[in-house]
């Protein structure tokens, strides 16, 4: 096991709006504060998403799902600055350390199957609604 002792830096809430690209914003907002390690929450709804298993770095399979009706979802995640893309990111390339802002959700089933959630990776979402709470590690 891997053990790093850190200090809580600084707090963030951030409120999303209608329409708002979830990744774009919150990649941006990461580099503007230079947060290079954190914990992230977040909940709400959106009007259009991507979700994708972790399992490529598992087991070498992967799913997409695209969503483009309104769902609800919560979600937890982290902040890192890694050398390369995550395996996850299979079609991206980076020249330096780029922020990644890793998130694993659990997504409603859409407005005619709130029985079924979906759970995953979040790759990308148009949002409804949403919150999130940023803490930063140092």
């Amino acid at each position: 096991m891997l053990v790093k002792e850190r200090k809580v830096g600084r707090i963030f809430q951030l409120e999303f709006e209608d329409g708002d690209d979830l990744i774009e914003l919150f990649n941006a907002f990461v580099k503007e504060k230079n947060i290079r390690n954190a914990s992230i929450t977040i909940f709400g709804a959106f009007k259009e998403s991507d979700v994708r298993s972790g399992f490529k770095a598992i087991i070498g399979d992967s799913s997409k799902l695209h969503f483009n009706d309104p769902r609800e979802f919560v979600g937890v995640g982290n902040i890192s600055w890694p050398e390369k893309p995550p395996a996850v990111m299979d079609d991206v390339t980076w020249q330096e350390p780029q922020p990644y802002v890793h998130m694993h959700i659990a997504i409603s089933g859409g407005p005619f199957n709130p029985q079924e959630v979906n759970v995953g990776h979040l790759s990308g979402g148009k949002v409804k609604g949403l919150f999130a709470e940023v803490i930063e590690f140092v």
